[in-house]
């Protein structure tokens, strides 16, 4: 099964998100409204075509984001100001080969004080994003290979990381649970392409290691990058596959399951299905923008939820309606 891993470390920058986090490499850069394209070695694309799609969606759920961006409204989770600039874009770093995308790396891990582990697995992956939610630094070829080579089609991590950024940037914090950052990442994937390709770990590995997981997923269909994951999603909560909230909410990188990938996307998705659950979905990004910890109890008091049964109940059956597509 074909694997397209997005990596979620995060690292500071400096005070400008429309300054050159890397002055030592040479770069030839690109405007758009809301974004800032700089490249080394290669082209503008997939970010030219698919950053303001990004943001067009995110902006109607997190209406916020256009004071942000447009009026420089956007802090970092410190709370210092982007830049002196009149509005605030967010920076996308494409380097062809695995040499430059090394020189980024490197310069981030001394900055830093990256861990020999952090710095392997980002040499690895081949992206990472910001903790200050200012850039995205993507390699386009094999990042291991210091010469480059074919460049890759990095469209969906370059989806997915703008969607985790742009809630990210609304919460104003660093650090947020895997379960809304994955989530939202999903979300941003499903509504620009209709379909979810990023995974956080390799589904053939889960599947070899785990059989009896292989054969309840393939029951009801299996997630893949190559079709739309509510239909499959409905018919494993219609086979009573579920995953609950508590467990949705716990769950982790190193040990999530395909279903637990789906259900992170679903629960996202569902509390932007409506137009009152958006509204009450940006009243819980707000709190935590305001300080209040991304828990359960906050969730389910501001989505207007006494206990997990309640809100399991309209979560499922929204999953195994029509309204789930």
């Amino acid at each position: 099964m074909k694997q397209i891993v997005a990596l979620s470390l995060f690292v500071a920058g400096f005070a400008s998100g429309q300054t050159p986090h890397f002055p030592n490499l040479k770069w030839k850069e690109k405007d758009l409204d809301h974004f800032t394209i700089r490249t080394k070695s290669t082209g503008t694309d997939p970010a030219r075509r698919y950053s303001e799609k990004t943001y067009e969606v995110m902006l109607e759920i997190l209406p916020g984001l256009e004071g942000d961006f447009e009026k420089n409204e956007f802090r970092t989770p410190g709370g210092q100001e982007a830049g002196k600039e009149d509005r605030f874009r967010f920076t996308t770093y494409l380097v062809e080969t695995g040499h430059d995308f090394h020189s980024c790396v490197m310069i981030d891990a001394k900055r830093h004080n990256w861990s020999n582990g952090n710095v392997q697995i980002t040499k690895q992956v081949g992206n990472y994003l910001d903790q200050m939610n200012r850039y995205l630094v993507i390699c386009k070829s094999d990042p291991e290979q210091s010469g480059g080579g074919r460049e890759k089609d990095r469209k969906e991590i370059l989806v997915h990381s703008l969607g985790t950024a742009l809630m990210k940037s609304r919460t104003h914090q660093a650090d947020l649970p895997f379960w809304m950052t994955a989530g939202m990442g999903y979300y941003a994937e499903h509504m620009v392409f209709d379909r979810c390709s990023i995974y956080y770990l390799d589904f053939e590995a889960y599947y070899r290691q785990n059989p009896d997981a292989k054969v309840d997923a393939r029951k009801g269909g299996t997630l893949g990058p190559q079709e739309s994951w509510p239909r499959i999603l409905r018919k494993l909560c219609k086979g009573e596959k579920r995953v609950s909230l508590e467990k949705t909410l716990g769950a982790q990188i190193v040990t999530l399951s395909p279903n637990e990938s789906g259900y992170i996307f679903a629960l996202n998705y569902f509390m932007v299905s409506t137009n009152e659950r958006t509204k009450k979905y940006q009243g819980f990004i707000t709190s935590i923008r305001t300080g209040a910890k991304p828990t359960k109890d906050l969730l389910l008091k501001t989505m207007g939820y006494g206990d997990d049964a309640s809100f399991e109940k309209d979560w499922y059956e929204w999953m195994m309606s029509s309204k789930f597509k």
